[in-house]
C-alpha cells in the first residue's frame, strides 16, 4: 500500500483546515490515487469541491 509523501500531507492539513474552518465546507473523501500518487479530495456541501494533491505538494483544483 502506497503512503502519501510529507508534502502531500502538509497541504492536505492545511487544505482540510481551509475548508472546514475558514469555508464552513464538509470534506467527503480523501483518498490517495494509486495510479497517479496524487491525494484526492471531495468536499463541498453538494460534493463540488474537488482537490488534487501531486507528490510534491502543489494543489490542483
Amino acid at each position: 500500500m502506497q503512503e502519501p509523501t510529507d508534502a502531500q500531507v502538509r497541504s492536505l492539513y492545511r487544505l482540510c483546515h481551509l475548508l472546514t474552518n475558514v469555508m464552513f465546507q464538509p470534506i467527503h473523501i480523501v483518498r490517495l490515487d494509486e495510479r497517479t500518487l496524487n491525494l484526492f479530495i471531495l468536499a463541498g456541501k453538494e460534493e463540488e469541491i474537488e482537490l488534487e494533491i501531486r507528490p510534491n505538494g502543489s494543489i490542483e483544483p
